[in-house]
């Protein structure tokens, strides 16, 4: 049986080798003409591979036959080789074959890979004879018209492609999309039926109802209409896709996985096919593979918006908030109406601390998808971090009283994915996905987290009731449970709560971090301790566990050297594990440890090297070696691989001006403007360059530039402002710092207009200036700050000391208004400044300037042993700070103790700048001794 088997397997493969050493065989011969009919009769057959061979053949003997080109492009299309296809179909236009057949292919192959615009503009002044050619052009002018958000110019195009040749089945189809974006889908559904009748295998039809299907929440029907348009269209990806995505809904993963492969079969390692693998990938957790695979696909295909949308999600999981944001403003320029990616720039905006970029990027889906729960929760989120507290109450009290799970919240999500026109269709599909799985608890835990904003903790406890009832088992359950009850001042019961979820899974580390919360609580950072190690220990290889212990220690205030000690544990437990080794390499570049934060960057550049937040901490690590020319090459490489944001050539042009390269700085500012004009990084840093080359008029140029990018922002005003100052035109620099004043009224922006006119001799206004604002904000410390500021370096201590003691009635225990009381009360000779100094200490045991203040000042009151040792202690927290350790190197002269004085002035001279007042002071010093 074997052995026959065996022959049987090499009979057919002989006879496909002979088929198709015939076919070349016959091409050394025949003629361009023969080979055309050949490949006619191979069509015919269906059998498009041989087709292709014979059509490539006659190309290859007669470049320019118009026919083989318009034929090698119908085939290309057929098969969903779009860009082929209209790669040839233009060529057969251009050697002038019929544009009555090319011209409605090539715009439909426009349309396949969203080049919608292209139609009109390229195509519509051919002259087309036939009714059908001018119906079917006219059809997917209307296709790229809804691609626009056109809906109305769509429709008129649709009805005059019905005006050109009667009953048009796509223009009808078309009609019915309008139909299905005007919420009809009723109607736009029996429009599809009507169609079939008449052309019942019309895979575009298909297409459509399944759409509509999906939208109204009947899905098993829907993956029957979609397997309607495979049937027609094997090659057709965006059904496959989906169909894929209905099946991932109904949680059939394994039917999932068995047509992806189908998918390939079909149309070969397509990007999409790609894509739904890494899709499936993340649906079974395996999160790096997924991230592996669509890096992969964007490797082959960089602009392709399904594969950018699934690598800014894995992105924004892995907090690169930056590159999430390039990813996106790439989406959103190909696809405004992709309600998904803009939610998601909403997100990375967040998460990059931007809060007035993500208060305009959300502009668009209040208007757009105002009602839905996760646009509410992003909207509450932002205009909390905004400061607007009272609508980020008003959109959280929206989110709260929705219902996820109702079915009108589902046809809307159906019908935005209808409205989008866009041909990746089934993303709104994906997004839905979880709320539309009976198993999924994220909308509960949305809303429980939306009361708990609120401070509606009954209503809270209420949600998470029906969680407990629907999620009995899920640790998840009595985490959320412990969070309600944690703000309801229930600690025990947070306790039990967090313990339950333990119990249920003993590896949850989220219930293990809350817990650890408690006991810092309750004081017993000790416990906290052994929680983590205890998780640890019977995790060893959670590296999340490591980056949240680092994180308490962190916040626990435990010395930086037990920190990296952890994330070096952690490191060697998970080596693979890019968060902790980007966490440590930060940790050292902050301790000043630059070797061992440059090899361990230098590591993780390696494992991954297209990672751009790899090389951006690469490149960070490198400046802080002091590598400034490898810098400037990782961030030169790194630039290109992030085309649409000008972050690296920022980073570029601060190191071109380290090394003082102002020119190639000029460049790179001026490259990262043009990519962003509004990049105010930029400006500001161009600005300094210009001022410093004495081209003010141009430095004045840029910050107008900036008035009018952003009208309602104080910026371009405060740096015109500046500029003028600089220039010395005092008087002329006040009208743009009053500008800016009236658009920002801040403390900030009032202390620059105080400023502004007491350089310009109106220190009459200055002062009325600050005597409303104090009246107007009598609890704001900063213009206050500055007064007292100002007293000291006008030598007015008197009036600084009272400025302080006022201060400190509204702040008593703020350690910095102390520092500062005690340090001129020290100037004063006022005996309470050592007493002041130590309250200081006491509220800021760790702050290495308020220590310098109670070490200088018990040095001067004759206690040269306690003031040595608060100054040495001072420098060991503080080993950056060159004046500190000026001050140390004093005190140790002042002792005998020269030889120590010369150590610390020459670790002091290294951080200090050349030709800066401190490195004046320590130049003198050291040539004292």
């Amino acid at each position: 049986m074997q052995m026959r088997s065996q022959t049987k397997r090499s009979i057919v493969r002989n006879t496909a080798v002979s088929a198709l050493c015939a076919l070349l065989l016959a091409a050394c011969g025949a003629s361009p003409e023969s080979m055309i009919a050949s490949a006619k009769d191979y069509l015919a057959k269906d059998d498009r591979s041989a087709a292709t061979i014979q059509l490539k053949n006659a190309l290859q003997k007669n470049p320019s036959f118009a026919e083989a080109r318009y034929l090698l492009g119908k085939v290309n299309f057929d098969q969903g080789d779009y860009a082929g296809a209209e790669k040839e179909l233009k060529r057969a236009l251009d050697l002038g074959f019929s544009p009555d057949l090319v011209v409605p292919l090539l715009a439909q192959s426009l349309l396949a890979t969203g080049q919608g615009p292209r139609i009109s503009a390229e195509l519509a002044s051919q002259n087309l004879t036939q009714p059908e050619a001018q119906a079917s052009f006219l059809t997917s002018q209307g296709y790229a018209a809804l691609g626009q958000g056109k809906t109305e110019v769509a429709a008129e195009g649709f009805q005059s492609a019905l005006k050109a040749s009667a009953g048009f089945p796509l223009a009808r189809v078309g009609q019915a999309r309008v139909r299905a974006i005007g919420r009809d889908l009723e109607g736009a559904l029996a429009d599809v039926d009507a169609i079939l009748k008449d052309a019942p295998k019309l895979p575009e039809a298909h297409s459509l109802r399944a759409d509509l299907l999906t939208a109204l929440n009947r899905p098993d029907e829907a993956i029957v209409a979609y397997e309607a348009v495979i049937a027609g269209k094997p090659a057709d990806v965006i059904a496959y896709q989906n169909l894929i995505s209905l099946l991932l809904r109904a949680n059939k993963v394994d039917v999932a996985q068995t047509k992806i492969q189908a998918m390939k079969k079909a149309s070969g390692n397509h990007p999409l096919a790609l894509y739904l693998q890494a899709y499936v990938d993340v649906r079974n957790g395996k999160n790096k593979e997924a991230y592996d695979g669509v890096l992969q696909v964007l490797r082959v295909a960089p602009g392709y918006v399904p594969a950018m949308l699934l690598a800014s999600t894995l992105q924004l999981q892995r907090q690169d908030f930056a590159q999430a944001q390039e990813n996106l403003t790439k989406i959103l320029e190909k696809s405004p109406n992709l309600v998904i990616a803009r939610r998601q720039m909403v997100a990375a905006y967040l998460g990059l601390r931007e809060p007035a970029k993500a208060q305009e990027a959300l502009q668009p889906l209040l208007k757009d998808a105002g009602d839905d729960i996760g646009v509410l929760n992003l909207a509450g989120q932002v205009y909390a971090m905004n400061g607007d507290f009272t609508r980020s109450e008003e959109f959280f009290r929206r989110a709260s009283v929705a219902d996820p799970k109702n079915a009108q919240y589902r046809t809307r999500l159906g019908v935005s994915r209808l409205a989008a026109g866009e041909t990746d269709q089934a993303f709104h599909d994906l997004e839905a996905a979880s709320a539309l799985d009976a198993n999924n608890i994220q909308a509960d835990i949305t809303l429980i987290m939306a009361h708990l904003r609120r401070n509606e903790t009954a209503k809270a406890m209420s949600a998470v009731q029906a969680l407990e009832k629907k999620k009995p088992a899920d640790p998840v359950t009595y985490n959320m449970k412990g969070g309600v009850l944690l703000a309801s001042k229930d600690f025990a019961g947070a306790r039990k709560a967090f313990d339950k979820a333990l119990e249920l899974k003993p590896d949850f580390l989220p219930a293990v971090s809350n817990l650890a919360r408690l006991d810092i609580t309750d004081k017993q950072l000790d416990a906290a301790r052994k929680r983590y190690d205890s998780f640890i220990a019977k995790n060893p290889k959670s590296g999340q566990a490591y980056l949240q212990f680092a994180e308490f220690m962190a916040m626990t205030g435990a010395p930086g050297k037990d920190v990296q000690a952890l994330l070096e544990k952690g490191l060697t437990a998970v080596p693979d594990s890019l968060p902790i080794r980007m966490a440590l390499v930060r940790l050292l570049i902050q301790s000043g440890d630059a070797k061992r934060a440059l090899l361990l960057a230098q590591e993780a550049s390696a494992t991954a090297p297209e990672d751009t937040a790899v090389q951006d901490l690469l490149g960070r690590a490198q400046v802080g070696a002091g590598e400034l020319q490898q810098a400037l090459s990782t961030y030169s490489k790194l630039a290109p691989k992030m085309p649409n944001s000008p972050a690296p050539l920022v980073a570029m042009a601060d190191l071109q001006v380290a090394t003082k390269d102002l020119s190639a700085a000029e460049q790179s500012l001026r490259k990262a403007i043009a990519i962003k004009p509004d990049t105010v990084e930029a400006q500001q840093r161009l600005i300094a360059i210009l001022l410093g080359n004495k081209r003010a008029d141009a430095a004045i140029g840029v910050a107008k530039d900036i008035q009018k990018q952003r009208k309602d922002a104080a910026v371009g005003y405060v740096l015109e402002g500046e500029i003028l100052g600089a220039m010395g035109k005092k008087v002329e620099a006040l009208p743009p710092f009053e500008e800016a004043f009236k658009r920002d009224k801040s403390p900030q922006s009032v202390v620059r207009l105080y400023r502004a006119r007491a350089a310009a001799g109106q220190s009459a206004e200055a002062a009325k200036l600050a005597a409303d604002w104090v009246k107007a904000n009598p609890k704001d410390l900063v213009l206050r700050s500055y007064l007292a500021e100002r007293s000291l370096t006008e030598q007015k201590y008197e009036l600084a000391a009272q400025q302080y003691r006022q201060m400190l009635e509204l702040a008593p225990k703020n350690p910095m208004l102390l520092n500062n009381l005690a340090w001129v009360l020290g100037k004063l000779g006022d005996k309470s400044a050592i007493s002041v100094a130590q309250q200081a200490v006491a509220l800021a045991p760790n702050s290495p300037v308020v220590l310098d203040t109670l070490g200088g000042l018990l040095m001067d009151s004759g206690d040269t042993a306690k003031g040595v040792e608060q100054l040495k202690r001072a420098v060991s927290l503080g080993p950056n700070l060159p004046a500190l350790r000026l001050n140390l190197a004093k005190a140790l002269v002042k002792i005998g103790d020269k030889d120590g004085a010369r150590k610390e002035l020459d670790a002091a001279m290294s951080k200090a700048p050349e030709k800066s007042a401190i490195r004046a002071e320590l130049d003198k010093l050291k040539a004292s001794l």
